[in-house]
């Protein structure tokens, strides 16, 4: 900081394998990488002098309220901010604690006076406790970063490109006209906008009003989170500023103050599926009513085909080759068209959708919502519906382990390999454009693990 006081790395960030900011010997502030062997060795860094301010608890009110009001919230949800920050004002001075907001302060008081999070298993929150766990989340970011990002609704079009409109409007036609999928397009103006916002609650308007310091904060704001995706949206940021140099939209080079995040390959382990875990799961769905006949048709394309959850929102009736008995559609993903075989389960399942439960509209789309209107299902929807119904029927997979719908892929490929399928066929099977893509799925095959293993026999320890 500017008065030289350091602060260390929090633990959480050490999975980055990074450092933020440092003091280079000639004065400039730079990035640099560093390893995880290394992270002993090299312990302090620059970040933001917020971050060791210790707020009494009405300034944070009087900063989230008046952040709020240059976000335009309403007046209702200001009252109903405020109301909570001298609710939980009270519920630590009652505690006879220092006037100062922490996490665990936060916790407890979200614990109980809201029940939050409650031992048993529910569903959406309620209005009201959904509304102090984000105020006290609003009053640990504003601590942190005397500033926070406003949740709009996605439908909502605003201008978040600030003074920069020209050049980010080239930049989304330049990636639009190269020859990559529709998800990599779009992830790659989705993670600009991300960067974007995050400059607006720091009141930065336009990339050339920002300092290194402005990506060395960006990259603590995604602190706790996915290695992985952390790397995806600097990729995407180094992307960006490479383009603005490039096209004349700055005249400074910025890809040299973001540094490169050293991720492990494949380091996240799927859930594994037993065979007694999918019939519980299958059979734990009510088929009696509409919403159950769509969610088995839909489980049952991952569980037996290993069909992405962005193919499966995005069939069509017309991809149902009933004459063939196939499924026949391009992937979202990789733009491969593929066949799969419309197995006797599967087509049942979705004769009996279509017959007894689809809404009679005219969507070209297979699967629909339930309630009017009757639009087709996004992706998110989908991973929701196993999710639910892991709630419904009492299974739960580890902590850290992946467990969402693509786990349902994973499941089918471990079954092939366990039958002895070649990697070739398997990769085919998977609709992979390559066999190197099929090889993550290696590491679920546990007998195969086995046989690989080296005898130690012989060896003296």
């Amino acid at each position: 900081t500017d008065n030289g006081n350091i602060i260390h790395l929090p633990d959480k960030f050490h999975d980055f394998g990074i450092f933020v900011a440092r003091v280079a010997k000639d004065g400039r502030k730079g990035f640099i990488h560093e390893t995880p062997d290394n992270v002993q060795h090299h312990t302090r860094i620059l970040v933001m002098k917020c971050m060791e301010c210790k707020n009494l608890l009405f300034e944070l009110e009087s900063g989230i309220i008046e952040e709020m009001r240059r976000l335009q919230y309403s007046r209702e949800h200001i009252a109903l901010y405020r109301k909570i920050c001298r609710q939980f004002a009270g519920f630590v001075k009652g505690k006879g604690a220092e006037n100062i907001f922490s996490e665990k302060s936060g916790k407890e008081f979200l614990k109980e006076t809201y029940d939050y999070p409650s031992s048993e298993l529910k569903g959406r929150l309620s209005k009201p406790v959904s509304a102090a766990v984000r105020c006290i989340r609003l009053l640990g970011e504003y601590r942190l970063y005397g500033a926070f990002v406003r949740t709009r609704t996605a439908n909502r079009e605003y201008n978040w490109s600030g003074k920069d409109i020209y050049p980010v409007k080239s930049y989304v036609e330049f990636v639009h006209s190269l020859d990559t999928s529709k998800s990599t397009k779009k992830l790659r103006v989705h993670h600009i906008k991300l960067f974007y916002n995050y400059m607006n609650f720091r009141h930065i308007e336009s990339i050339c009003d920002m300092a290194p310091e402005t990506i060395s904060g960006y990259i603590l704001s995604m602190q706790g989170g996915s290695p992985v995706y952390a790397a995806h949206r600097l990729g995407t940021l180094k992307f960006y500023l490479r383009f603005l140099f490039e096209k004349g939209h700055h005249d400074t080079d910025l890809t040299i103050f973001i540094p490169r995040i050293k991720t492990p390959g494949n380091k996240n382990v799927p859930a594994l599926w037993n065979r007694d875990e999918i019939i519980k799961l299958l059979g734990s769905i009510d088929r009696g009513n509409p919403s159950g006949k769509r969610d088995y048709a839909v489980i049952s394309l991952a569980v037996q085909l290993g069909i992405r959850i962005s193919d499966i929102a995005s069939l069509k009736l017309d991809n149902l080759k009933w004459e063939r008995k196939e499924i026949e559609f391009e992937q979202y993903k990789t733009g491969k068209k593929v066949i799969y075989p419309m197995l006797d389960e599967i087509g049942w399942s979705i004769i009996d959708y279509i017959r007894y439960a689809r809404p009679g509209t005219g969507s070209a789309y297979l699967f629909l919502s339930c309630n009017a209107p009757y639009v087709n299902l996004q992706s998110g929807s989908v991973g929701c519906i196993l999710y639910r119904q892991m709630r419904r029927c009492g299974l739960r997979k580890e902590e850290g382990t992946v467990k969402g719908m693509h786990s349902l892929r994973h499941a089918l490929a471990r079954n092939l390999l366990e039958q002895n399928v070649p990697l070739a066929v398997l990769s085919e099977i998977m609709g992979h454009t390559s066999i190197v893509s099929s090889s993550p799925y290696l590491k679920v095959d546990i007998e195969g693990l086995r046989d690989c293993a080296l005898s130690l026999e012989g060896i003296v320890l």
